[in-house]
């Protein structure tokens, strides 16, 4: 039998800065990412603008385009790839590792950011995120851009890995969710100055108040290349930014406008008839509004929490099988829709978020109508919801 395609632990040794991310200090983590020799012919524009009809943030980076799973002309189909660079140990440096039942998760420098670290950051920049710009040079944009990989065996991922080794991968996520937002002060602008200054009712103060928190963490997941995954390696992209992301200003516009958290609204208004399970403190829906066949939500039931690493033990366990059985429903149906699977997964948290995951499956093309706002599709969430209901609870028992 052969053995599993996978990174060797003593590959990396020289390249672990830290085995735990909490043993490091946000000066440090920028230290390490400025020193890095290897990034410097991959750096960002540091430059942000903004589309003013929908408020979409775009960040610039030319050098993304000349990545080798981005030019290559047939991308990895299965999850065999002779030319893995992460288990070729071609890895920018590791702040933190932790060992799984086998191998280990770690995280390490994305070395192609779409985002960097900046020594003095301009007083506009750290005051406000999205000071004017009347003449259209753009914003600095600035942070950290990291990779949680979910395993170093290559074909392990949250579909195939033990709840247990799901549970460690989560938990670091969560740490570094952590240490980033709260030992930012002076480097990055606190993550509610923005939503201060808006304008707001009596009593919404209270629904975005908690421990103080500096800059914006956005979690996502690209799986399969139809889908926007370079890399066939299982992994996590952190983005750490000045730059508020228009998700965390619609999810806090949605809560002002409605008194109530989007989780919240959820629990509450979706059909029961669209309740794919009930895991406890999680539950996996079909939201009514299903822009694409099989897109689901994981929702907190405890929609106040806006963090990660707020969460309780039993709340992330409940969270991770809610979100891993929706991975593997996704895996499950689309190659019966002579499909590769492919899915992408938005974490929302943030001030007057509430906690919940958004996973987006590769079912249907965007045309021309999407483009505009009218999203046409193919699929009916009722059958859907019918349809994943009975795929989860077979696979869940």
């Amino acid at each position: 039998m052969n053995e599993p395609q996978q990174l060797q632990l003593e590959a990396i040794e020289a390249l672990i800065s830290a085995r735990n991310v909490d043993d490091l200090s946000i000066r440090e983590i920028m230290d390490d990412i400025l020193d890095d020799e290897q990034m410097a012919a991959f750096l960002p524009d540091s430059l942000c603008q903004i589309d003013p009809r929908t408020g979409d943030v775009i960040v610039y980076n030319s050098s993304r385009a000349t990545r080798l799973h981005t030019t290559a002309a047939t991308p990895p189909v299965d999850s065999h790839d002779d030319q893995c660079p992460i288990c070729a140990a071609k890895s920018t440096g590791v702040i933190d590792l932790q060992p799984l039942s086998e191998g280990f998760t770690f995280i390490n420098k994305n070395l192609y950011p779409i985002l960097h670290p900046v020594e003095h950051p301009q007083e506009d920049d750290k005051g406000l995120p999205l000071y004017p710009d009347p003449f259209h040079h753009g914003r600095s944009s600035y942070g950290m851009h990291l990779l949680q990989w979910t395993s170093s065996i290559h074909d392990r991922d949250w579909h195939n890995m033990p709840l247990a080794d799901c549970l460690i991968c989560f938990d670091r996520l969560a740490a570094l969710e952590h240490k980033l937002l709260t030992d930012s002060e002076g480097f990055m602008p606190a993550s509610d100055r923005v939503l201060q200054k808006m304008p707001h009712r009596a009593g919404e103060a209270d629904m975005i108040s908690g421990p103080k928190t500096y800059g914006y963490v956005s979690i996502i997941k690209n799986f399969g290349h139809a889908a926007g995954a370079s890399l066939s390696h299982g992994h996590q992209q952190i983005g750490f930014s000045n730059i508020m992301p228009q998700r965390y200003f619609n999810n806090f516009s949605f809560m002002q406008r409605n008194r109530q958290t989007f989780s919240e609204y959820m629990l509450r208004e979706n059909p029961q008839r669209l309740m794919v399970r009930d895991f406890g403190h999680a539950v996996l829906i079909v939201p009514y509004f299903m822009k694409r066949p099989y897109n689901m939500l994981v929702l907190l039931k405890d929609h106040h929490k806006q963090y990660l690493h707020q969460l309780s033990p039993d709340e992330r366990r409940d969270l991770v099988q809610a979100m891993v059985a929706a991975i593997q429903a996704i895996i499950t149906i689309m190659p019966q829709m002579g499909k590769a699977p492919a899915y992408n997964i938005n974490v929302n948290n943030g001030p007057g978020a509430g906690v919940y995951l958004e996973l987006l499956a590769s079912t249907q093309l965007t045309g021309g109508f999407e483009h505009i706002g009218l999203w046409v599709c193919q699929a009916n969430p009722n059958e859907v919801a019918a349809q994943l209901r009975e795929v989860v609870n077979t696979s869940v028992g």
